[in-house]
């Protein structure tokens, strides 16, 4: 493959790579101190097909907020599995860089707390960017793109806000 000049040294891919899983997994464990941690101070959202968010320089506070609220992923009833495919990375700056991901997010929303009965299943597959931001010489996780190709069973069925 022919360089563009756009790639990213080996160190910075696992810095990415990382950053990618703990923000994945910090949704799917709801731990959101996790995910507060590995935030660039803002970050930019643009959550269209999800729940018609967008906001180029949401503070990090702010996005863990919505994140953990009970009408999105803070919801106890609701279960989530990230799951990522097939990965690239383009620097963009000397403190940006963007990935492109394939996702697969497994959805569950239960009647009770006891997890036994399934309400609704809804499974997105998408195509995200994922942001990178340097600061302070660490890489961040800076924002998210989705792009979805197709949901499966009843997605509108899972989260309590409008979709």
């Amino acid at each position: 493959m022919a360089s563009t000049g756009t790639e990213i040294s080996f160190s910075d891919y696992l810095a990415c790579s990382e950053l990618t899983f703990e923000w994945a997994d910090s949704y799917d464990t709801k731990n959101w101190s996790r995910l507060a941690n590995i935030l660039a101070p803002t970050v930019k959202i643009h959550y269209a097909a999800v729940n018609d968010f967008k906001d180029d320089q949401l503070p990090a506070a702010d996005f863990v907020k919505m994140m953990s609220a009970p009408e999105f992923l803070g919801d106890p009833l609701i279960h989530t599995q990230h799951l990522m495919g097939a990965s690239k990375y383009r620097q963009i700056a000397p403190d940006l860089i963007e990935g492109y991901h394939q996702i697969r997010a497994a959805h569950q929303r239960y009647t009770g707390l006891g997890l036994e009965e399934i309400e609704a299943k809804g499974h997105g597959h998408a195509v995200i960017t994922l942001t990178y931001k340097k600061v302070d010489g660490e890489w961040k996780w800076g924002g998210i793109t989705t792009d979805i190709r197709w949901n499966e069973y009843e997605f509108e069925k899972i989260f309590k806000f409008d979709l």
